[in-house]
């Protein structure tokens, strides 16, 4: 190597000026090529993915126990989003059509401004594999990430989570998807090992299931939120705001297409998500290559608008109907006989978001509206809905006082409303009261019955 840079550096020093010149500036350009490749970081690209983050950018790596004096835990009840998933059908054919019309264009532009390595991995690309029947389907990085979320839990909590299993300590349920059962039966790999699973049992799955997916027996959110085109006012609004059309023009510059529409990409976004989240050990999708970190704000924010009015505190029904769910984790944690000492749920991204907002988590002193972008906000989908999102509540008894509960969401303590803010654990009977509607007075058919 320095016997060659020796012979180079000769040979230019011997060449007339011109000639010095032009060698000098197609080196040049051969460096700058390079460094064309080297944009963004990962951790830069996984943090934006809203919902299509996946768990290992936001999942809490210490798996101490907890400990907390006089106090032991004795139950769990934890509800999780599936892993990381296939897209649905419509994105599948959206990409193998536009994405591919693309492509074609972007290879056959004479000048570009993607780097030699960028181009190859261009040209690489495709999702003719992918069967459009097989959307939704939980994928390796999915089952990866609930294994290892069982493992760490059982780590903080070996002696509520024994590696043997027992139906009598042990509930699990997911609901009518195999993304779902996957998930848990991933989960379970993780707890007891890959040769023990055939012996856990599980209930019947629902395709309408009121208590892991509740909004789907709910009639009136169906049609005042989820139905409702002004449910998507603030996240159609925001395409035209100065933001979302600067990640646009960003995007037209870098492919130098200047008739890429706010959808096109969208579609880029969605594709840059899904294939950076199935991919741990290889680098992020050819797709999030024309994106810098303002665009994938932008891109980003977009989601959490539609995920605020669609599944958080947009509507107050939306969230008021997540209390079948809350009044079973009273039940679970709460009932000294008939049920298992540890609960697990395997449920989706809808249920959730529902059921943070009804408890008061990451919420923002104002409705989020598509004039918000670049303010610093509470909700956002990319760090509370990831895939594998969880939320967990630990009942301790305690030898001085009364039961106490810890609530954990992605693995990390979280201090709700009106309980204790200066210590991780909340008397149970304070957090009953402080959801006492929840449980007492949830009429879950009152609220969901259509208006005439």
């Amino acid at each position: 190597m320095l016997y060659s840079t020796i012979l180079l550096t000769l040979l230019l020093l011997i060449l007339i000026p011109k000639q010095r010149a032009q060698i000098t500036k197609e080196i040049t350009a051969d460096l700058t090529d390079s460094a064309a490749c080297n944009n963004l970081e990962r951790h830069e690209i996984e943090h934006r993915l809203s919902t299509k983050t996946p768990y290992r950018a936001i999942a809490n790596y210490n798996d101490t126990p907890p400990i907390y004096n006089g106090c032991h835990p004795t139950r769990i009840w934890s509800i999780i989003r599936h892993g990381t998933r296939n897209p649905s059908k419509i994105i599948i054919l959206h990409a193998q059509k536009r994405l591919v019309e693309l492509q074609s264009l972007l290879l056959q532009q004479s000048k570009s401004n993607l780097c030699a390595e960028d181009l190859k991995q261009l040209r690489r690309w495709s999702w003719e594999h992918i069967d459009p029947d097989d959307e939704k389907l939980l994928v390796a990085e999915g089952e990866d990430e609930l294994i290892e979320l069982a493992e760490r839990m059982q780590l903080r909590f070996p002696n509520l989570l024994p590696d043997l299993y027992n139906p009598e300590w042990f509930y699990m349920k997911y609901t009518a998807t195999q993304r779902t059962l996957k998930s848990a039966q991933s989960f379970a790999t993780g707890l007891f090992g890959r040769h023990r699973i055939h012996a856990i049992t599980y209930p019947r799955p629902l395709k309408q299931d009121p208590v892991l997916r509740f909004y789907k027996l709910c009639s009136r959110w169906k049609t005042d939120v989820d139905k409702n085109p002004e449910t998507m006012f603030n996240a159609r609004s925001f395409n035209a705001e100065p933001a979302m059309q600067s990640a646009v023009e960003h995007v037209r510059a870098i492919t130098q297409l200047s008739d890429l529409s706010v959808q096109d990409v969208q579609l880029m976004y969605t594709v840059c998500a899904f294939e950076t989240a199935w991919q741990r050990h290889k680098p992020p999708s050819i797709w999030c290559r024309f994106f810098d970190v303002n665009s994938l704000s932008a891109l980003e924010f977009a989601e959490d608008l539609e995920y605020y009015w669609n599944d958080g505190y947009g509507y107050e029904l939306t969230h008021r109907i997540a209390c079948p769910a809350i009044a079973d984790m009273f039940a679970a944690i709460d009932t000294p006989n008939g049920r298992a000492n540890a609960t697990f749920y395997f449920t989706h991204s809808g249920t959730l978001l529902k059921m943070l907002a009804h408890l008061g988590v990451a919420r923002d002193e104002q409705p989020l509206t598509h004039k918000d972008f670049g303010k610093e906000r509470l909700w956002r989908t990319s760090e509370i809905d990831a895939f594998a999102t969880n939320l967990a509540f630990v009942r301790y008894d305690c030898i001085k006082e009364e039961p106490q509960v810890l609530v954990m969401h992605q693995e990390r303590v979280v201090r709700l409303p009106g309980c204790p803010q200066d210590d991780d654990l909340c008397p149970l009977a304070t957090l009953r009261r402080n959801y006492a509607d929840s449980v007492e007075r949830c009429d879950f058919e009152a609220l969901c019955q259509a208006a005439n």
